[in-house]
């Protein structure tokens, strides 16, 4: 007889990984404002290496809630790795991290987030829902131009950078978590369902 599917509350996983996108977010810009130079070599390296520790993060939590369901380790080096290796060809490539085309360290993401697993099982959920995060992303920055009344306001009230401080630092990364908390625990679900048939 099958073992009964344990279950877990993928909304809350995913509304937990955006959170702690979002704080790593908020340590890499911290980190970019404080060591930014005119050096491009120094910059990148800064705001590459900002990326990471976001996505370790992240990850991270990600990894330790479904920590019943799929080992923390694995699931952990594969999400970081992927991040690091996803963001680094763009940036080379175009000489920019995210905000430019943000499609293409999205599906880079997703690619690679499958390729580090290192498993045969199918994980068209997860390329497609990291894409997705990071399409949505870039739609935001494409709708939230400085000038949008949203920004007007956010700087009225809240401050000169306040528009880019929400809009491009804590949404974005927010949404970024969300959408990858998204795929692997769908990813993980249909595993745990074919084994179980």
């Amino acid at each position: 007889m099958n073992e009964p599917i344990q279950k877990f509350n993928l909304p809350v996983i995913s509304i937990l990984t955006g959170f702690a996108f979002m704080i790593g977010g908020l340590l890499k810009t911290l980190g970019i404002y404080l060591i930014f130079s005119e050096s491009f070599l120094l910059n990148f390296i800064v705001i590459w290496f900002g990326f990471l520790v976001e996505a370790a993060i992240g990850m991270a939590v990600l990894a330790f809630l479904l920590r019943r369901h799929y080992p923390f380790r694995k699931l952990w080096l594969a999400g970081t790795g992927a991040f690091a290796l996803g963001i680094l060809f763009p940036a080379l490539i175009l000489n920019q991290f995210f905000y430019a085309l943000l499609i293409l360290p999205g599906f880079l993401v997703g690619f690679f987030f499958r390729q580090l697993l290192d498993e045969k099982i199918e994980r068209k959920n997860l390329l497609f829902m990291t894409t997705l995060g990071f399409l949505i992303c870039q739609i935001m920055i494409l709708i939230f131009q400085p000038g949008n009344d949203i920004c007007i306001w956010l700087r009225e009230h809240l401050g000169p950078l306040s528009d880019s401080f929400y809009m491009h630092i804590v949404i974005i990364d927010a949404i970024i978590g969300f959408f990858v908390a998204i795929g692997v625990g769908l990813m993980v679900r249909k595993d745990k369902q074919e084994i179980n048939v």
